[in-house]
This record gives C-alpha cells, structure tokens and sequence, in this order.
C-alpha cells in the first residue's frame, strides 16, 4: 500500500530542487501546470495576462507545450520565491494556502486557509474546486477574493530576506503581499514565536480567473520544474 504523501513534503521537495538564481536570471523554478482546449488558448491567454498585470502572479512567465488537443501552461509558482529563499541560506516553512480578501486593491485578511502538513491535496486546488475565489470582481473593481499562502522564517534573517525580495523583484519575480513583523500576525494568521510571516500571492490564480470566466481550463499547483530558460514572456506570447 502507497503510504500517504502530505502536501508539505511535496512541496519541500521541490523547494530544494530550486535551482533558479535572480542574479543571473538562470535555473529552474516550481510551476504549476494547466491544460486548455486549443480553441481556447488565445481567450486563456489573454486572462492570464489580464490577470499578471494586476499583481496576481508570480511573475511574467510562461510555457506552452502542444499536447494532442490541448495546450499545456506552466506558470510559476510562489513556492519558487521559497526554493530562492532556502537556497540563500534561509530556513523557510511553508505554513498554509487560503483565501484573501482584497478591498481597494489592498489584501486584508486569510478568510480561509488549510495547513500543509495536514492535508494530501494542496489547498489551492481544493478552493479552485469549491469555486470560493472572487478573482475576476478583484481585476475590475480591486475588490474580492485572491489566492495566496504563508510562510514563517526565523525572524534574524528579516534583512537577508528583503535582499534576496528586491534581488527577485528586479528581474519581475514579485508576488510579496506582505512581509510581516517579529511574532505579529499576517493578514489576521497567528505566526510562531521569534518568527516572522510572509504572504504571497498564489499563481493558480491565472487558472482560477479563467475557469471564473468559463473557460474549462484543468490545472495543477505545485506541479514541478521547470528551466526559466524555456519559458518566455506573456507579453511577448500575446503579441
């Protein structure tokens, strides 16, 4: 009998996997993958990007892979700032995926999350199955509800952390919603002690704002790797 595999093993794996380095724009990320019908990768497409230049991504990337009737998309996902984060020397645990509320463009709070280590499927596929997402009233109006997750990380290396969030930044890896306090809360999630919390950004939330716009659209989080090199940029794909 297979024994069970949590989700936060998975994505530890990866995480050291990560070879990705934004000092030289080279190496391997984590992406998710989603399958869409051929007759409707030009309408994904151009969510995706609809939903990139509003913040809701990772970064600006993205593969195509031809795969009988279908196309395959691998975007990145934010557990790559993690595998960045560990490969710098900075114990990072990944601590949970939810739900945030978002109003006026800014995120305020988890209104749902599901932990990691307690759970075989990861928690953003079961909220993009639950159709709980509001990402497309958040894309027109700054309102709604977006995916994200949390981090902790011991809270001495604060001033290694940002170095490495602006080293990523610099070359579109963003996706950051908030980098919180020693011991505070993060968009209302308790963090262990002489920790420090930070939230990022889901990037299944391209997939999510397609299925929100009725495209049937299948997707994966968490799904792999992939080399930067081979991906391209959707401004570039969408023109």
């Amino acid at each position: 009998m297979q024994p069970l595999a949590f989700t936060l093993s998975k994505i530890e794996n990866l995480m050291h996997q990560v070879t990705f380095d934004p000092l030289t724009g080279r190496g391997k990320i984590i992406t998710n993958t989603s399958l869409v019908r051929k007759e409707q990768i030009e309408e994904t497409l151009a969510v995706f990007h609809d939903a990139i230049t509003s913040g809701l991504a990772v970064c600006p990337l993205i593969k195509l892979e031809e795969d009988g009737k279908h196309v395959r998309i691998y975007t990145a996902c934010s557990m790559t700032i993690d595998g960045v984060l560990l490969k710098q020397g900075i114990p990072v645990r990944p601590k949970g995926g939810g739900l945030i509320e978002v109003l006026d463009r800014e995120p305020l709070r988890f209104t749902d999350m599901l932990m990691y280590w307690a759970t075989t499927i990861d928690p953003i596929d079961i909220l993009i199955a639950q159709e709980l997402t509001g990402i497309t009233g958040m894309m027109r109006t700054g309102n709604g509800r977006i995916l994200g997750n949390l981090q902790e990380v011991p809270m001495l290396a604060r001033e290694r952390i940002e170095e490495v969030l602006d080293h990523l930044a610099r070359v579109e890896f963003t996706g950051v919603l908030e980098l919180g306090e020693p011991n505070m809360d993060v968009l209302g999630v308790p963090v262990e002690r002489d920790h420090l919390g930070i939230a990022l950004v889901g990037g299944t939330n391209l997939a999510a704002a397609a299925l929100e716009y009725g495209i049937g659209i299948q997707t994966e989080s968490i799904s792999g790797l992939t080399e930067v090199a081979e991906m391209g940029h959707i401004e570039d794909i969408v023109c």
